[in-house]
């Protein structure tokens, strides 16, 4: 009786042990995939994020370069034309009385936007000027995304920056490495590959009337 009693908790024992071991495969197989998938979504928040910032910092650029275009217009502008550089201070100051709660760069924008879509259609010289300082703007784009995209943990190569989409945003396009881990469980394959992600700025509506569209440039 004490024999079959001994043998009975052995084998509860070892069903213990068995359950127990079970137990924590199970758990760590759920771990690792859970794991897995709350990695592809941080990294594809990283690439949101990243794309995100690099076409913020593109848009900037081409205001900055079309301020540039009005203020070298303006310094060589024939006795019998008008400046531009005077209208653009006159809307800022318009804008922000109408709206008190924008910042200061979507200010500047709204009213870039706004005098070049007025001027740019009849005025060949200020054209002109514009699109040379577009053309500058593509290369500091080229730059600037490139050390944007390469400081967020984005892939630099193979990323794509349109300038511009049929809304006249700058459209960029990046991807972040995605790897799996397996934690040592060789039945679950490693996975490699490239989450692509795409963000665009705000809309630059003089692009319009430049007609500069779906130019892409790659990094």
């Amino acid at each position: 009786m004490r024999l079959v009693k001994e043998r009975l908790r052995d084998q509860r024992g070892n069903m213990t042990v068995f359950v127990l071991t079970i137990f924590f495969f199970f758990s760590l197989v759920m771990f690792t995939l859970l794991f897995n998938m709350s990695t592809v979504f941080v990294d594809k928040e990283v690439a949101a994020n990243s794309a995100q910032q690099a076409s913020l910092g593109a848009t900037q650029i081409v205001y900055e370069e079309a301020e540039r275009a009005i203020h070298v217009y303006d310094a060589n502008l024939p006795f019998n034309m008008v400046p531009i550089s005077p209208q653009v201070k006159m809307a800022e100051i318009s804008l922000r009385s109408a709206h008190p709660s924008w910042s200061d760069s979507e200010i500047q924008y709204s009213a870039i936007d706004q005098v070049l879509l007025v001027n740019l259609p009849s005025n060949s010289l200020l054209q002109g000027y514009v699109r040379q300082y577009m053309g500058i703007a593509e290369e500091e784009i080229r730059s600037t995304v490139g050390k944007i995209l390469s400081r967020n943990g984005a892939i630099r190569s193979g990323s794509r920056v349109k300038m511009f989409n049929s809304e006249q945003r700058i459209e960029v396009r990046t991807s972040v490495r995605y790897e799996s881990e397996n934690f040592g469980l060789d039945f679950l394959s490693n996975h490699r590959d490239e989450i692509e992600q795409t963000a665009e700025g705000r809309r630059i509506r003089f692009a319009e009337v430049l007609q500069w569209t779906d130019v892409h440039l790659s990094l």
